[in-house]
């Protein structure tokens, strides 16, 4: 299925740096993701692209949100009919893009969809950060890409 976009897609011009962190979250990981994340989203020529699921990647969105740099959220469903109140702000000054794998009636996200939108972030990223994968996690066989860093 052709990606369908939702927003700013100057966005795919920047340096972008995939990030995707597993649902269960090591503690360990968790102080240098957000140190990361505060580095990475003061930085207005790199977009961060992630599906924004996890509790960690929500919590990098937070944070991105109150920086500067561009925000490249793969979704795990259909483009959004109304955008998000706490996503609305970047949406009108321009620093996100919204991007869909599935058709227009994939309302629901799934594991299926999950791992279609992983391997597009990756295949999409210039480099990856990933935080907190364990060794029975989806995320798992993608940190055998060259392109990473993890973040304990």
């Amino acid at each position: 299925m052709e990606p369908q976009y939702l927003g700013n897609t100057d966005l795919l011009t920047l340096h972008k740096v995939g990030f995707l962190a597993s649902r269960k979250v090591n503690p360990t990981s968790v102080i240098p993701t957000i140190n990361w994340a505060n580095k990475v989203s003061h930085d207005p020529n790199v977009a961060i692209v992630s599906g924004f699921q996890s509790t960690l990647e929500r919590e990098v969105l937070d944070i991105a949100l109150k920086g500067t740099c561009g925000i490249i959220y793969v979704l795990n469903r259909s483009l959004y009919r109304q955008i998000p109140l706490n996503l609305r702000p970047a949406f009108d000054s321009n620093r996100i893009l919204f991007i869909s794998l599935t058709s227009k009636k994939t309302t629901r996200p799934s594991a299926i969809n999950a791992n279609i939108r992983n391997h597009y972030i990756t295949n999409i990223a210039d480099e990856l950060t990933f935080a907190s994968v364990n060794e029975v996690s989806s995320l798992h066989q993608l940190i055998q890409i060259d392109k990473f860093t993890l973040l304990l």
